[in-house]
């Protein structure tokens, strides 16, 4: 009489972790990409709120807000007044800081400082924004 046992062998066990480690392989990359992609995306739109909370400021205040002061002043003085929350003003992206463009007229995502690690946003994540989205992107040649 054969016995037939009833569990996994070793081998087996080894073929199924390599397929799993596999999968996690092809899924970890893209992933993050979605997750970079998806930050990029929600400072665009805070850049977009930041600079209509601005535009609010100057046509109600006798004052027109400084941008060249820099936006940290610009983001303190809007929470102050009650325009925004600055703690709703923070970036989402790593190694990204907000920044007033001149040349755009607007305030602008600086993804310049996104090296390293980061270094795909600048290239890859910056690639898949729409037109509208970069727009209000600097900074973005690796």
């Amino acid at each position: 009489m054969n016995k037939k046992s009833d569990g996994l062998t070793l081998v087996e066990l080894i073929i199924v972790l390599a397929v799993i480690a596999v999968i996690g392989a092809i899924l970890i990359p893209n992933f993050i990409n979605v997750t970079d992609k998806a930050r990029l995306k929600s400072d665009t739109q805070s850049a977009r709120v930041l600079q209509n909370a601005i535009d609010l400021y100057n046509a109600e205040q006798t004052a027109k807000l400084n941008t060249a002061s820099g936006m940290a002043s610009v983001i303190s003085e809007l929470d102050r007044l009650g325009y925004i929350s600055e703690k709703n003003a923070v970036l989402q992206t790593d190694g990204a800081v907000w920044a007033y463009s001149a040349a755009r007229g607007h305030v602008v995502v600086d993804i310049s400082g996104c090296t390293g690690d980061n270094e795909h946003i600048r290239s890859k994540v910056f690639s898949q924004l729409n037109d509208a989205e970069r727009a209000f992107v600097i900074g973005n040649a690796p």
